[in-house]
């Protein structure tokens, strides 16, 4: 079912007119800088955005220009796992063998500063679980994370159910274009 789901929403996701997603994506980035649970944020883990997810350049900007501490997910494959390391420029970037962008260097900081984790996923459901790309990066890095979880999307990739796994960490909040969705006491 997860893998019928994900195909499903790669398509959709694919496919969005690229004048609607400049503008859910300018929504997204509106309703995060304005959103007093962000703005209290110091140390902000964010990734870099990848083809058509929800774009975090502006974002990631934005948290340089606030002064906040900048951490992004660094993948190592041996053994599926995340390391956060924080990054003063965007020069500190370098592109993986999928093409997306991750720290070059390793300054890599103790997860439990980490004050909030903007997570991309590609579905939610309303009760926070989600679904990635499969390989459980993020799964097994949030297991144990004390910061603020917090879900972005486009509200396209809102589904009923992901059928989550007991393996699965939820989400603490949902972002889309259409606005912020706390998602209980996970």
């Amino acid at each position: 079912m997860k893998r019928e789901i994900r195909r499903r929403m790669l398509f959709l996701r694919e496919n969005i007119d690229k004048e609607k997603l400049m503008k859910w994506n300018e929504d997204i980035y509106n309703k995060i800088v304005n959103w007093d649970v962000f703005k209290d944020a110091k140390m902000v883990m964010i990734y870099a955005s990848f083809k058509n997810e929800v774009k975090t350049w502006d974002i990631i900007d934005y948290c340089f220009e606030k002064r906040k501490d900048v951490i992004l997910p660094k993948t190592i494959k041996d053994g599926f796992k995340i390391l956060p390391c924080k990054i003063n420029s965007l020069n500190e970037l370098s592109r993986t063998s999928f093409g997306i962008l991750e720290p070059s260097g390793e300054n890599v900081v103790d997860k439990d500063k980490i004050d909030m984790i903007i997570v991309p996923g590609i579905a939610f459901d309303r009760n926070g679980n989600r679904i990635g790309y499969g390989a459980g990066y993020y799964d097994r890095f949030l297991k144990d994370c004390k910061g603020i979880k917090a879900g972005v999307c486009y509200s396209i990739q809102m589904v009923e159910d992901v059928y989550a796994d007991e393996h699965d960490v939820k989400m603490d909040y949902l972002i889309t274009e259409r606005g912020i969705i706390y998602t209980g006491d996970n």
